[in-house]
Parts: structure tokens; sequence; C-alpha cells
């Protein structure tokens, strides 16, 4: 089982390398596909701060925005990527530019409309409840400006500590 796990992540470093240095995949969009990658763990706080970062660049916020609406696209069995790429959209509300948070309130109804997302595991677990809370959540913060803000506020008062 350990063995499958070198190889499963060598593979990964790999494709990595080769969308870095082949296909020319600008860095910080290489980012985004990572965070929002279909392993079973959540995004890195560390790569969260960086993509934030980014969106303060108008190139950019443009190339994570992209990316991350792409994912919200996906569908069934790869419900990971949605799930992740909410969890960056929720990240970017609280501590991205100010053109990523009106980016993602333009796009309130491609997240809403993840509220009713399904997917069903062979094993009969429905994961597609864990997309359509995290979206809901969101949608919700969305809909309200003051709370935006005081998430914002919160964030900012937590990275001068």
């Amino acid at each position: 089982m350990d063995f499958m796990k070198v190889i499963d992540q060598t593979v990964r470093e790999i494709k990595r390398e080769v969308n870095l240095k082949v296909l020319k995949v600008p860095e910080i969009e290489q980012k985004v596909l990572d965070a929002t990658d279909d392993e079973p763990w959540g995004p890195h706080g560390t790569a969260l701060a960086e993509i934030a970062q980014a969106t303060k660049k108008f190139s950019e916020c443009q190339m994570v925005m992209n990316v991350l609406w792409v994912r919200l696209s996906e569908t069934g069995r790869t419900w990971r990527y949605v799930y992740k790429a909410l969890a960056v959209i929720e990240y970017l509300v609280a501590h991205g530019s100010e053109r990523a948070v009106d980016d993602i309130i333009e796009h309130t109804f491609q997240i809403s409309s993840l509220a009713s997302f399904e997917y069903v595991e062979p094993s009969g677990k429905d994961q597609g409840v864990n997309v359509r809370k995290k979206a809901e959540n969101i949608v919700s913060l969305l809909n309200n400006k003051d709370k935006i803000q005081e998430v914002r506020n919160k964030a900012a008062a937590n990275r001068e500590k």
C-alpha cells in the first residue's frame, strides 16, 4: 500500500513539472490547480495565502478566478474539485483582493446553483452534501455586504497579530 502512495505522489509531481515546464502553465495557475486537486485533504494554509496575495495583481487575479470557475463546473465523482474550489473562494472572500471579492459576488448565481449538487459514492455515501452546505454558506455570506466586511476586517486583524 505504501508503495502505491509513493508511486501516486511521484506521478503527481511529474504531472506538475510537465504542466510548469512543458505546457508552460503559469505558476499561480498551477498553485490553484494543486489547491483544488482530488486529494482527500484540504488546501494548505500557505497555498491559500499565496493565492490570496496573487489576487492583488490584475493578471494573476484573472488566472486564479478562471481556474476556480472551471473547477466549479465539475460534476459527479470529481466533487472534491468543486468542494476545494469553494474552500478557496471562501478564503478569498476574507483574504483576497477587492477585485477577487467583486468577481466572486458576480458569480453568486453559479455558486448558488451548487446548492443542488449531487454525488453519491457507489458505497452509498452522499458526498454532494459537502458541496451543497459549503455553497449555501458562501451564498449566505455573499448576500450580506456587512458580513463580508466583518469577515474581511477580522481576517485583516488576525494577519496583523
